[in-house]
């Protein structure tokens, strides 16, 4: 196995949902990753400016809006922004629906409301949306939108993408959803990531536990899935690990004589 890049989940992979940092251990074992010269990346559906900071690590690169855009500090690798008319019609359907929608661009996010669902949703992130309304939203949907988020839940997918042909639903939490463009994925933005790397998929580990890293595990060459996941994700790893709360990344890495 020659692993040359690993992507990581945040909540529920790299960190609990109970802790806002990485355990010690998590930290040393990032560490001694990038020591072997492997390349360290966050996957996430999380927007740039959402990322969180983690004393003692520095990520190599950044996949966010589950893999519609891709960075390191030199340079974007990857971007694929949203139907404009897609995202007119979403706004259109989920005010029908009396659900409000977060918007995200790059640089800033806004929304046509925030109700308890959407707040909830953006305290994972230890976020919390001040500035919205017709203005500020009008602004944010100016420019390229990477994704959309709406606290619904499953069954209600098919009446919130009434009319739109070019988005999906992809989702982590049983209660709010993230919209994106239909092509889009974690694997997906792996891939052009190893595009730019010149890898392939054998050299890649992916760690999650979330529905939105299904496809990312599948992909990678190593996909690993927490202990802590459902069972349909764990059945899309190569390998299960003990759960976050037990620093299964750690256990993973050692296993596989990563570290």
């Amino acid at each position: 196995m020659d692993i040359k890049i690993i992507f990581f989940d945040i909540d529920g992979t790299l960190k609990s949902f109970h802790n806002d940092g990485l355990t010690p251990g998590v930290i040393q074992a990032l560490r001694q990753v990038q020591q072997r010269g492997i390349k360290i990346f966050i996957a996430t559906g999380r927007a740039p400016y959402m990322m969180p900071h983690f004393d003692g690590v520095d990520f190599d690169g950044y996949l966010c809006f589950n893999g519609g855009y891709s960075y390191t500090k030199e340079r974007v690798l990857y971007h694929n922004a949203l139907d404009k008319q897609d995202i007119e019609q979403l706004i259109h359907n989920a005010k029908i629906m009396g659900e409000d929608v977060l918007v995200a661009g790059v640089k800033e996010m806004s929304a046509t409301g925030l109700n308890k669902a959407l707040e909830d949703y953006m305290s994972f992130a230890k976020l919390k949306i001040t500035n919205y309304g017709d203005k500020h939203l009008q602004n944010v949907l100016d420019h390229d939108v990477y994704q959309l988020m709406v606290g619904t839940k499953e069954e209600q997918d098919a009446e919130l993408l009434r009319g739109i042909k070019n988005l999906k639903v992809t989702r982590w939490w049983d209660c709010a959803c993230d919209i994106v463009d239909k092509d889009c994925s974690k694997s997906q933005g792996i891939s052009h990531v190893l595009e730019a790397y010149g890898y392939d998929r054998e050299n890649v580990m992916a760690f999650g536990d979330g529905g939105n890293d299904m496809d990312m595990l599948a992909y990678a060459g190593m996909g690993v899935a927490m202990g802590n996941a459902k069972e349909k994700v764990k059945a899309c790893a190569n390998y299960v690990t003990d759960s976050v709360d037990d620093d299964g990344v750690v256990t993973a890495l050692k296993h596989f004589h990563i570290i």
